[in-house]
């Protein structure tokens, strides 16, 4: 027995981020009603996997195909383990050791929630796989390194397709083996799945699918799932470096030449179709060990000979017919197998050897032509001979079927192979086919009125007495529903049947508006021996003529001329009503006719009343409409197509008849008069909207806001300032927005102040711009209205300054007093029509000219007096008659005299 290294590992996830992933898949099976049951198997690799890393459970979560949208998660406790078989497991010396770990709970998949027509998917993500693999990166997930996850991934459909239940089981792969490869030795293995849908199943190598985050359990997530990144010289196209490479049938055989030692990952992807449509998508990820460690080794060798050869003489293939006069035990044929490894001494002369039968040209089981024993143990370089029986009737029919009778050896860790090829052709019993005597002609075409009848017999025989088996085959209806029997004469009798055909065609059986053409198939066969199917048949083709009706007729009282009315457009305002009357008519049936709109379910959002209406030969049914801000949104459509329609289908055979008007509405913007905005200064309407004003002038305006519209209420109107703007920013004004219906005041006002001049430049431009806006749906209307005022600083001129120069305070009650501004004239003086402010001496004060104060001094030089009031008084109490000096100072100038004072 040969002993070799190269093992088939499956890969999976695992509690703890350490190498022990070997393989697995999902599996969704069907059990009743909504009930499904979810399985997650799962392959760990018990040499090199903790214990603890077997996960006691584990939590996957189903989405949405379209839109990735979370369905739900599934909770899958572990309910089974077991140990992976090898093919031989005498090749084994416990280098490869695999568990089976199956997870497995009962989902309920509700049709209400599970009908999107392009499916769902299950998933889940753990990490990570062995941390020697050859082929790919997958290394301890720390630092730099690349880790190597894997992510079990499943499709299935909706539950319910077009309102009926969809049944759908996933396949069930081919139970891995823990299998090695050698260099340089054919590697083969059977991943054929089982559908129990009999759902086409394809199989395809794939790129293994790595996990979205490098944490032994990442975050639940619908992906897109990263692939695995391969190593330099491995691709797809290139897995394991074999000649040729692994590869895999559409049928689900996977085989393989390595020519490298190493552990390889690899994917395949079975896709489930039905009907030519994919329904499904399993994913498996295997890893496969190659080493060099297999025995040397000879494959078997299998020839064959006819019952009437006297040696063996065909190795490769062979071909044989049959006559069906031939006994069961000449419908035979030999095969001899022998193996040089019997005769080799590191082999200890003894080599077992078996014989297996498969299907080549077709699909099917064909264990039936080996002998009872099929195996055998050969030594000392012997052979063995065994006896393929055919069967009398053939496996397929119409022509020869191919088989192979393949022989193996007991080689490790795979047996070697050699294939006889064999063609067949066995001549089936004879067999005459049933036949029609009634009807003669194959095609029996009929047409009859409806409520009439037709009734026919038909008779089949056959020469050779068999049983006779008929069938009924219509072209796409239940027979019953369209009033047809078939009733066939009992009691039956081997080789002959009678029967009758028959069809009442009444409206009230069947609805003959969907269709009134019928094809029927009676088909026949005879029960012979080898049941070859081969049917008979007589076609017949059935037409009913339905009753004349006339068509239903609809108009509307927007146009006088009822031939004007294939589309009638209208145009409508907003605020505005729309009214007609639509009127349906069968005054020569006088049919029960219904009136109504194809846009019902739009009606009620857009305010129209528009009853449906019944009744005998005339209908009719008024179309109101109130157009409003509130049910037409003009932002989003302002054309609506209205189809009205009348139909006349109460009639006996139900046909439908029909008849539509379409009215086209545009709809328009409301009618409006744009308010009017008006600025007022101490009443008085502001035209030319520029306003010049010294700094300290009361700056005040009135805003009225005004508009006509009253119907059908009137317009909110709101009055705002929409631009302040100035060569310096303005600050400090004061507005206040307002709102009202009809009719709005507000006030602007400004006292502005010096901090508003910069860089020595005294006047500035500014630009107030006021808005007035009513809310008119769809058509909004404004007046704008901008307000420029201009702001300059005080003059300020010292060339009329002459401070006074002598001064009597003797209390007389004129000129008592020193000042340089509001002087009191003398109350003696009668004609004295002077004012204070006319005898201002002092410069006025400005933003850069401004008094600070003054002071008096006497000759010697003495302070007595000093003041920082623009409008000081100084009396000269208790000083003496004299000269005195004072000295005014301003913020950028001193001003220097002498006054008198005089007793």
């Amino acid at each position: 027995m040969k002993k070799a290294f190269l093992t088939l590992l499956l890969l999976i996830s695992f509690p703890l981020v350490a190498s022990h992933i070997v393989g697995g898949e999902f599996e969704l099976i069907y059990v009743s009603g909504s009930t499904y049951r979810l399985n997650l198997i799962l392959y760990f690799d018990k040499v090199n996997g903790l214990p603890t890393a077997k996960d006691q459970n584990v939590t996957v979560t189903i989405y949405r195909k379209r839109d990735n949208q979370f369905m739900g998660s599934v909770f899958l406790p572990r309910v089974d383990e077991t140990n992976v078989p090898y093919t031989q497991p005498e090749c084994s010396s416990g280098e490869i050791v695999t568990s089976k770990l199956l997870y497995s709970s009962t989902i309920t998949l509700s049709p209400n929630l599970y009908n999107d027509p392009n499916g769902y998917f299950v998933v889940w993500e753990r990490c990570c796989r062995n941390y020697s693999i050859t082929n790919i990166y997958s290394q301890t997930p720390q630092g730099s390194n690349i880790s190597a996850g894997q992510t079990f991934y499943l499709e299935f459909p909706p539950v319910v397709k077009n309102g009926e239940p969809f049944i759908n089981s996933s396949p069930r792969l081919f139970p891995p083996l823990n299998d090695y490869a050698c260099p340089f030795r054919p590697y083969y293995v059977d991943f054929a799945g089982i559908d129990d849908d009999n759902d086409s199943l394809v199989y395809s190598l794939v790129t293994p699918l790595n996990t979205t985050s490098q944490i032994a359990f990442p975050p639940p997530s619908p992906g897109p799932f990263p692939p695995v990144i391969w190593r330099p010289g491995y691709s797809l196209y290139n897995i394991i470096n074999g000649n040729p490479d692994l590869r895999i049938s559409t049928d689900g055989l996977l085989t393989a030449t390595p020519q490298t030692q190493g552990l390889f990952v690899f994917a395949v992807k079975i896709d489930e179709y039905r009907n030519g449509e994919k329904i499904g998508e399993s994913r498996r990820d295997f890893q496969m060990l190659v080493v060099d460690g297999c025995p040397k080794a000879e494959p078997p060798s299998i020839v064959g000979k006819k019952l009437t050869d006297a040696s063996f003489t065909y190795n490769n293939s062979m071909s044989i017919s049959f006559a069906n006069t031939v006994s069961d035990g000449d419908r035979c044929i030999q095969v001899q197998v022998s193996d040089p490894d019997a005769s080799k001494i590191e082999d200890n002369f003894t080599e077992r050897i078996s014989i297996r039968a498969v299907a080549l040209n077709f699909k099917k089981n064909v264990k039936q032509v080996l002998p009872s024993i099929s195996t055998a143990t050969l030594t000392n370089g012997s052979t063995k001979d065994f006896t393929i029986c055919f069967p009398q009737c053939p496996f397929i029919e119409g022509g020869p079927y191919q088989i192979g009778i393949i022989a193996f050896d007991d080689a490790c860790s795979l047996p070697l192979t050699d294939t006889l090829k064999i063609e067949v052709n066995v001549e089936p019993p004879a067999n005459s086919p049933p036949y029609f005597v009634k009807p003669i002609d194959p095609i029996t075409s009929i047409t009859i009125n409806e409520g009439g009848f037709y009734e026919a017999d038909f008779e089949i025989r056959d020469d050779d007495n068999d049983e006779i088996f008929v069938s009924v085959a219509s072209d796409g209806f239940v027979l019953a529903d369209a009033g047809f029997t078939i009733n066939i004469e009992e009691p039956r009798v081997n080789g002959i049947v009678k029967g009758k055909i028959r069809w009442d065609a009444y409206c009230d059986i069947f609805d003959f508006t969907n269709r009134t053409y019928f094809e029927i198939n009676i088909l026949a066969n005879d029960v012979d021996r080898c049941d070859n199917k081969e049917f008979v048949s007589t076609n017949f083709k059935f037409n009913v003529l339905l009753p004349g009706n006339a068509d239903p007729f609809i108009d509307t009282d927007l146009t006088p001329d009822p031939q004007e009315r294939s589309v009638l457009n209208l145009e409508r305002r907003i605020n505005e009503s729309l009214s007609f009357t639509v009127t349906g008519k069968d005054l020569i049936d006088n049919d029960f006719l219904v009136l109504d709109v194809k846009q019902r379910a739009e009606l009620n959002a857009l305010g129209i009343s528009f009853p449906e209406a019944t009744g005998i030969g005339q209908v009719s049914s008024l179309f109101q409409w109130d157009l409003t801000c509130a049910n037409v949104d003009l932002k989003k459509k302002d054309n609506f197509l209205f189809q009205f329609i009348v139909v006349d289908n109460s009639n006996k055979c139900r046909i439908y008849k029909a008849d539509t008007v379409d009215v086209q509405v545009k709809i328009l913007p409301p009618q409006n008069t744009a308010p009017q905005l008006v600025i007022q200064k101490d009443g008085t309407v502001v035209n030319d909207n520029t306003k010049t004003f010294t700094l300290g002038q009361s700056i005040r305006f009135d805003l009225t806001g005004t508009d006509v519209d009253v119907l059908p209420n009137m317009d909110l109107l709101n009055l705002t300032l929409i631009e302040a703007k100035g060569n310096v920013p303005p600050e400090g004004y004061v507005f206040t927005p307002v709102s009202g219906r009809g009719k709005v005041e507000t006030v602007f006002s400004w006292a502005p102040d010096c901090s508003l001049f910069k860089n020595n430049i005294y006047e500035n431009t500014y630009t107030f711009k006021f808005r007035l806006s009513d809310d008119r749906c769809f058509n909004v209307m404004a007046d704008t209205v901008s307000l420029t005022i201009v702001l300059k600083d005080i003059e300020s001129d010292d060339t009329e300054f002459l401070p006074p120069n002598v001064f009597t305070p003797n209390g007389d009650g004129c000129n008592d007093y020193f000042a340089l501004e509001g002087i009191e004239p003398c109350p003696f003086n009668p004609d004295n029509t002077t004012k204070p402010d006319d005898l201002v001496s002092l410069p006025p004060d400005n933003c850069f000219h401004h008094f600070e104060s003054v002071r008096i001094y006497n000759r010697w030089g003495n302070p007595v007096f000093e003041s920082t009031d623009r409008k000081f008084r100084w009396y000269a109490s208790d000083n003496a008659a004299g000269v005195y000096f004072y000295f005014v100072k301003f913020n950028d100038k001193e001003y220097k005299g002498s006054v008198s004072v005089r007793y």
